[in-house]
C-alpha cells in the first residue's frame, strides 16, 4: 500500500478533470494504475473503469440540476456506444497489452488537440429532441456513440477525453452542455466495458477502493470549479496533462516491447 500516498492525489485530480471538462479521467487512471499502482495492464483498465463510473456518476448528478444534460440524445449516444464497446473489448483480448499502451498514445493526443480547438467556444446549435428528433441528428448521434463505444472497449477507458470533443465538434454541443452530457455517456459506456472485464480477474479494491473515493471527491471540486473559472482555461491544462501523459505512456510501452 506504499504507492497509496501517490495514487491519492491522482484519483483527486482525475475527480477535478471529470468535474470540470468532462473527461480525461481514464486517461490519467489506467496509466497511474499500471506504473504508480503495480496493477497489470487489464486490471488497471478494469480498476480505471470503477473509478470513473464513481466520480462520473457524482458530477453527473450536479449537472443534471443545472440542466446541462442532454438526456435523451445521451442515452441515444450511451445505448449504441454500450453495444460497440462490446466490440472494442473482444479485439483488446487478442493484442498485447504493451501494444495497446503505445495504439492508445496518439489517440490520447488527438483528443487534447480537439478539445482545443475553435468550436470548443461556439454556443451550442444542436437541437434538443425534446422539440424533435430529426433523422439526420439521430443518425449522427447513433454513429458517433458507435465509434466512440469501440474505443471505450478497446481501450479500456471511459470515453470522456473521445466524447467531449464529438459532441462539441461533431454534434454541435455547446461546451457545458457537452460535458454534462459526457458524464451520462461514460456511465453507461464504462458500466458495459467493466461488466466484460470482471471475467478477467478479480479487482484490487485495497488500492481501486480509495483512488475511487479521492476521484469522487475531486469530481466535486472539479463541479465548482467549472462554475468559477473558464472552461477554456481548464480545457488547456487538460490538453496539456494528456500530451504528458500520452508521452510518458508511449515511452514506456515502446522500451517494454523493445
Amino acid at each position: 500500500m506504499s504507492h497509496l500516498p501517490v495514487l491519492i492525489p491522482i484519483g483527486v485530480l482525475i475527480g477535478i478533470l471529470l468535474g470540470s471538462v468532462g473527461g480525461g479521467g481514464s486517461l490519467v487512471a489506467v496509466p497511474a494504475l499500471v506504473y504508480v499502482g503495480d496493477q497489470s495492464v487489464r486490471g488497471a483498465q478494469a480498476g480505471a473503469l470503477v473509478v470513473v463510473i464513481a466520480a462520473s456518476v457524482i458530477g453527473l448528478a450536479t449537472y443534471l440540476r443545472r440542466g446541462d444534460v442532454r438526456l435523451r440524445a445521451g442515452l441515444a449516444f450511451g445505448a449504441a456506444a454500450g453495444v460497440s464497446s462490446l466490440a472494442g473489448s473482444l479485439l483488446s483480448r487478442q493484442l498485447d497489452p504493451n501494444v495497446l499502451l503505445l495504439a492508445f498514445a496518439p489517440v490520447m493526443v488527438l483528443g487534447a488537440v480537439a478539445m482545443v480547438g475553435e468550436r470548443g467556444r461556439a454556443a451550442s446549435s444542436f437541437r434538443p429532441w425534446r422539440e424533435g428528433v430529426a433523422p439526420g441528428p439521430a443518425a449522427r448521434v447513433t454513429l458517433f456513440g458507435l465509434g466512440t463505444g469501440w474505443l471505450t472497449g478497446l481501450f479500456g477507458v471511459g470515453g470522456g477525453f473521445v466524447i467531449v470533443p464529438v459532441l462539441v465538434l461533431g454534434l454541435g454541443f455547446a461546451m457545458g452542455e457537452a460535458v454534462g452530457t459526457s458524464l451520462l455517456v461514460i456511465v453507461i459506456g464504462s458500466l458495459v466495458a467493466l461488466f466484460e472485464r470482471l471475467g478477467n480477474g478479480p479487482i484490487d479494491w485495497g488500492v481501486i477502493g480509495p483512488f475511487a473515493a479521492a476521484a469522487v471527491a475531486g469530481v466535486l471540486v472539479g463541479s465548482a470549479l467549472g462554475e468559477r473559472v473558464s472552461t477554456r482555461a481548464l480545457t488547456r491544462w487538460f490538453a496539456v496533462l494528456v500530451v504528458a501523459t500520452a508521452t510518458y505512456t508511449a515511452a514506456e510501452a515502446l522500451v517494454a516491447l523493445t
